[in-house]
């Protein structure tokens, strides 16, 4: 009976130590990568509801802050940034939790021509490196590619549709392949403006993956609200919160993870701002060795180039 004990906890322990494993750091990019965090304009769900600011001027100040009527004229982005962050979880696991700073840069490129009127298309690359303070081991850097489509049609009540598809591939500091991703998304959003200078943002999303490891391979279905408000010409303010259901399959389990952010950005210069951020990530999942909660904060600088 004493030994029959032992193996369970044993058994236990292992399933416990593989589940933080697996988590970081591909949970840990994958959490990063929803977050309004960086200026670089991957295709993404909610990419373009949150600082998508390529028509925004002193001239632009107010409705077109929010509403962006206008068709983008400079279709080519350049982005890069660089922040600092702490967090109280850094290995997103339920117990025994691990505080930790962290560096994150991230570089991408993007070009969003214009197809047809109210249709747009988009590409982008994207690079990112993660450092961390007291746990080098999950150091890691990502590569992406994405395309995707962004619809606004007439007398559809303001909605746009999009549907995008991503590659992404995580490396850890030995150079070896940690993740390779292939995602595939559609969804929808509308623009409720409240004023000259403020609006929310509703939307919903779902996502289809395959990925290497099988273990890794997630779907998703997700809603979000954004408040968006632009205080000055200078200073914008962005508050998320967003619900989403992940499905995976080897093992099949299913988490609800809901997320809640609040970012704030300063335009220093036409081309650099300087960036401040807070999250807080409640995840709940079937298998408890995958619900954790976290709380993420920092800033940093961000250059833009349009042209």
């Amino acid at each position: 009976m004493r030994a029959a004990f032992l193996i369970v906890l044993i058994s236990a322990g292992v399933r416990y130590a593989y589940a933080q494993q697996a988590l970081s750091p591909v949970e840990q990019a994958r959490l990063f990568k929803e977050l309004p965090t960086s200026t670089n304009r991957e295709v993404e769900a909610n990419a373009r509801v949150l600082g998508d600011d390529d028509t925004t001027s002193d001239d632009s100040f107010g409705e077109q802050v929010i509403l962006q009527s206008q068709p983008r004229i400079r279709a080519f982005v350049i982005t890069g940034d660089a922040s600092v962050f702490y967090t109280n979880n850094v290995a997103l696991t339920p117990h025994n939790r691990i505080d930790d700073v962290f560096f994150v840069s991230n570089a991408g490129v993007s070009w969003t021509p214009v197809i047809a009127p109210h249709l747009e298309a988009q590409i982008a690359a994207h690079s990112s490196i993660f450092r961390y303070d007291k746990t080098s081991a999950l150091d890691f850097q990502g590569l992406g590619l994405g395309a995707g489509l962004f619809w606004n049609p007439d007398h559809f009540s303001g909605v746009e549709l999009f549907a995008h598809y991503d590659f992404i591939e995580l490396i850890d500091r030995h150079s070896e392949e940690i993740l390779r991703d292939h995602e595939f998304a559609i969804g929808a959003q509308k623009i409720f403006p409240l004023g000259r200078a403020h609006a929310f943002v509703a939307g919903a999303s779902l996502m289809a993956g395959l990925a290497v490891p099988e273990s890794a391979q997630r779907d998703q279905a997700g809603v979000f609200l954004a408040y968006r408000l632009q205080a000055t010409r200078s200073l914008g303010v962005e508050v998320l919160y967003r619900f989403a259901g992940y499905f995976y399959n080897d093992p099949a389990r299913t988490d609800r993870n809901q997320l809640l952010s609040v970012s704030a950005h300063y335009r220093l210069l036409e081309w650099a701002d300087i960036n401040a951020f807070f999250s807080f990530a409640d995840n709940r999942s079937d298998d408890s060795a995958f619900s954790y909660d976290a709380t993420t904060n920092g800033g940093g600088l961000s250059a833009t180039v349009r042209f």
